[in-house]
């Protein structure tokens, strides 16, 4: 009762805070009467100051950062373009590429560069008077003072050296042919020295160009200018061309707006606009009897503290009512839903209802998507099922729905509310993280799909960019964000409010979780009863409809205590002597076979098991009588005997599930021991045991009824029965070939 009054206070205080200090002028109501500005004040014009500051957004500062690796990309291209030149001049030869003594080296360029028909006709006219006109005169001139007073050897080896050069330009044009657009025939007319300079000055422009940092989208007239501005001045004319164009066909943009760094040095600066401000005078008439408050107005009243801001007494009452009614509701719907919730359970859910009440009455109005109502749902229908996830979704609306409509509009809560619903639908029994990760997206796109329909029924497409499309990603983003943080938060609720959810179930009957692990190889034989137990619980929960998961869970790991001594139980032995017989000792004996339960309540509470999973290991004994060394000890005659020295120190099972468990547990060895024994009655044995526990009271407090008896006892026989048939024996089993012949006789007839 407590808890429940604490839950709905702090509900009341989560959902009606806002009610405390609540303005009587509201944006949209008519001033009452005349107000005048009863003091001199300078107040901020919140509305001008929006303005201002939303003109500076849309300035958009841009902050870039440098690519490095398009960097190194474009250096690298640069150094293959040059290496092809470098080939280029290589095989051009040097220049002057003989004694300048005997021709200038402006003249060598211009017979290096002569045709093969060119050069015969000005060696052939050399003799002649008058040479054809189509011939150049200086290159005339400059063969004659060659030819000249010098000997013929000489002169035949400067020409050897003209043409040797020829031939080294033809091979340098041929290569010209296939090398990048940069170099052309004017660039051959460089020599080494310049070629070398202007390698040199192109890759020094292109770091400083990088450096520097080229943006997206400029202008080929600026990259070009830029590139120009960073050469050196002194080199002029082919090379410097060449400079340009070699570094022009290689750099790219190496500049990538950073928008999130962009976006915070634009609100930097839009917050660093001063607000502006408005000089009131007293006396100055604000607004006249009859007129609307604006949000300009109310926010220029509400500063001046004209707005008359107090409780709002009847808005406090009637959430206070709506709030005891929907818990009322709530109560009334988990007794019909035969759903049990206790204390933990109802701290959980007033947890969950309190953070869904505080994010919405928290989050402005655009964020009003990612009210928290889809996780409220998720986590609730998953812990409890989908229909207290639903009664708890629809309790909570109303008193939501009576806040939030101070400050949303009822469309935008629709789609959140039918998302919770949904959600609380899709996580039904879930058996994986994985299904909760897909619930989320089926709550997205309901959320969003009702979105739309309302958005497009009230308004159109007028201005759908703004109320359509961007709540829209809003809805979606809030479907998809939920589930993430359902499946983040789930371990953690499940281990501090002991909550067992079908996921964690399947989780803890893994074989490879710790203690299942150890169960295995400590002590098999009592896995093995474990198994075969389990598969009569949980086999006798799914027929009458009891929580099936839960029964096989809590079977696994009903008898973990006997880890700590396996050999003293018979299953665990496999035809070694039994200890207790060398003991000799029922008193001992007896209080060996009880601390199993002892053992296993320590071991289960070491390795974190829930509460309900470690409710199995004394109730499934309850406080039966150890009977063998009951009746040992009767026959001992040591000591005096008393009964309760050797029973179970309880308590009896307190749920249905504990009690089948211990109904399978005291059946499993006599259906053991039957093996298909001929003229054997399985089900009278079976049901002569079930009935000695009721008798004994042992399931007077686990919630099974009488009539149910026998249904169980008819499906402990039908498991028994799966598990133990009859297999055919083969021929080279002793009476194989004779059984064999009979079953063939039998089909054939």
């Amino acid at each position: 009762m407590g808890l429940s009054f604490l839950g709905l206070s702090s509900l009341l205080c989560a959902l009606g805070w806002r009610m405390v200090n609540e303005p009587q002028l509201t944006v949209g109501s008519f001033a009452p009467e005349t107000i005048l500005a009863p003091t001199d004040a300078v107040v901020i014009d919140q509305e001008a100051t929006t303005v201002a500051r939303e003109n500076v957004r849309q300035q958009s500062i841009q902050i870039f950062q440098n690519l490095e690796d398009r960097n190194g990309r474009v250096l690298q291209r640069l150094e293959g373009t040059l290496q092809e030149g470098d080939g280029l001049f290589a095989s051009l030869g040097a220049l002057p590429y003989m004694n300048t003594a005997l021709v200038s080296t402006a003249h060598q360029q211009a017979l290096r560069a002569l045709s093969s028909a060119t050069w015969s006709a000005l060696k052939a006219n050399l003799s002649e008077s008058d040479p054809p006109d189509s011939l150049d005169p200086d290159l005339i001139k400059t063969l004659e003072r060659l030819s000249q007073n010098r000997p013929a050897p000489v002169v035949a080896e400067a020409l050897a050296q003209i043409e040797e050069a020829q031939t080294r330009y033809r091979t340098a044009m041929r290569l010209l042919a296939s090398a990048p657009a940069s170099f052309t025939p004017e660039t051959l007319e460089l020599t080494p020295q310049q070629w070398e300079q202007v390698r040199q000055s192109s890759v020094q422009v292109s770091r400083q160009l990088l450096a520097v940092g080229i943006i997206p989208g400029l202008p080929e007239e600026l990259r070009l200018r830029g590139i120009n501005a960073l050469i050196d001045p002194r080199i002029n004319g082919i090379s410097r061309r060449l400079i340009t164009d070699l570094v022009s066909a290689v750099v790219e943009p190496n500049l990538k707006v950073d928008r999130f760094a962009s976006l915070i040095a634009t609100d930097l600066q839009a917050q660093s606009v001063s607000p502006v401000t408005i000089p009131i005078k007293q006396g100055q008439l604000l607004i006249q009897q009859g007129q609307p408050v604006t949000p300009r107005l109310f926010a220029i009243l509400d500063q001046l503290s004209l707005t008359k801001r107090q409780v709002n007494g009847w808005g406090v009452f009637g959430l206070a009512s709506l709030l005891l009614t929907m818990a009322m509701a709530f109560r009334w719907g988990q007794k019909l839903l035969q759903v049990s919730l206790q204390l933990k359970d109802l701290g959980l859910l007033q947890v969950l209802a309190l953070t869904t009440a505080l994010a919405g009455t928290l989050l402005p109005e655009g964020w009003s998507q990612l009210i928290p109502l889809a996780l409220l749902g998720l986590l609730v229908g998953n812990y409890y099922g989908s229909r207290l996830g639903v009664l708890t979704v629809v309790c909570l609306t109303p008193p939501l729905l009576f806040s939030w409509s101070l400050t949303h509009p009822w469309t935008a809560l629709l789609p959140i509310v039918s998302g919770g619903i949904v959600a609380a639908i899709l996580v039904d029994s879930v058996r994986s993280r994985a299904q909760i990760a897909l619930a989320g997206v089926g709550v997205a796109t309901v959320q969003t799909a009702l979105h739309l329909m309302l958005a497009l029924w009230s308004r159109g497409w007028a201005g759908w960019e703004e109320h359509l499309a961007l709540p829209a990603l809003f809805y979606l983003g809030g479907g998809l964000l939920w589930s993430v943080v359902a499946l983040g938060l789930s371990p953690y609720l499940e281990t501090i409010f002991d909550v067992v959810t079908p996921v964690r179930l399947a989780e803890l009957s893994n074989p490879n979780c710790g203690l299942l692990k150890r169960l295995v190889t400590e002590a098999p034989g009592t896995y093995q009863h474990t198994l075969f137990v389990a598969n009569l619980a949980t086999a006798a929960a799914q027929v009458l409809g009891d929580n099936a998961d839960l029964v096989r869970v809590g079977t696994l790991y009903h008898d973990i205590g006997k880890m700590k001594r396996p050999q003293y139980f018979i299953e665990n032995q496999m035809g070694l002597p039994n200890p207790h017989d060398q003991m000799d000792d029922p008193w001992h004996s007896t209080q060996i076979i009880r601390d199993h339960v002892t053992d296993g309540l320590k071991l289960a509470k070491q390795y974190k098991l829930p509460r309900v999973i470690r409710n199995f290991i004394p109730e499934h004994q309850g406080t039966i009588l150890i009977a063998y060394f009951y009746h040992q000890a009767k026959q001992s005659n040591e000591r005096e005997v008393h009964e309760e020295d050797f029973r179970y120190s309880g308590p009896t099972p307190q749920s249905r599930e504990t009690g089948l468990v211990m109904l399978a547990d005291a059946c499993e060895a006599a259906l053991r021991s039957l093996n298909n024994a001929p003229g054997s009655d399985p089900y009278g044995m079976v049901r002569r045991i079930i009935q000695a526990r009721w008798a004994e009271g042992q399931l007077a407090d686990s919630g099974l009824k009488e009539h149910e008896l026998d249904t169980i006892a008819c499906t402990f026989i039908k498991v028994w029965k799966e598990t133990n048939h009859r297999r055919i024996r083969y021929p080279n089993q002793p009476g194989g070939v004779e059984l064999r012949r009979r079953n063939l006789a039998s089909q054939s007839a």
